[in-house]
């Protein structure tokens, strides 16, 4: 002879199995740890710059710091600061746009990093938004031969 099953045990039963898939279920994925390679000998990232996504920038090294500035395609009110580190051949970067109320365009930050090549003449990586390194899309670019 079977028991009537109460409303409330049903609702336990249910959270409880809920609870036990949750992790599993809403965990985010994880994300590729960048590691950095081997420490570029003379480095020298000081000098001007060119990226597709981020137009004219403008970088100055000192030691393992990175400053610069960049001036976006979309014209002045996208421009923006960058500042980082460099940890081996690797620079992690934060960037800021500062934006314009009277235009519309909202300030912004975020974050990304930027693969050094060899001959210190490229640079190949990503940004984000916020602290996301990387989910804003890729960020390349040349270094200019007329610094």
């Amino acid at each position: 002879m079977s028991r009537p099953v109460s409303l409330w045990s049903l609702l336990a039963s249910l959270a409880l199995g809920a609870a036990l898939l949750a992790p599993g279920c809403s965990a985010a994925p994880d994300k590729p740890d960048i590691v950095p390679g081997p420490t570029i000998p003379s480095l020298n990232l000081s000098g001007k710059w060119y990226s597709r996504e981020f137009g004219d920038m403008q970088l100055v090294q000192q030691g393992k710091a990175v400053t610069g500035s960049y001036e976006d395609p979309r014209g002045p009110d996208h421009n923006g600061t960058v500042r980082g580190t460099i940890e081996g051949d690797l620079l992690r970067i934060e960037w800021i746009k500062a934006g314009n109320a009277a235009a519309a365009i909202m300030p912004a930050r975020g974050r990304g990093y930027l693969r050094i090549s060899r001959d210190a003449t490229k640079l190949d990586g990503k940004w984000g938004f916020d602290d996301d390194d990387s989910g804003g899309g890729p960020w390349r670019a040349e270094k200019s031969s007329f610094n």
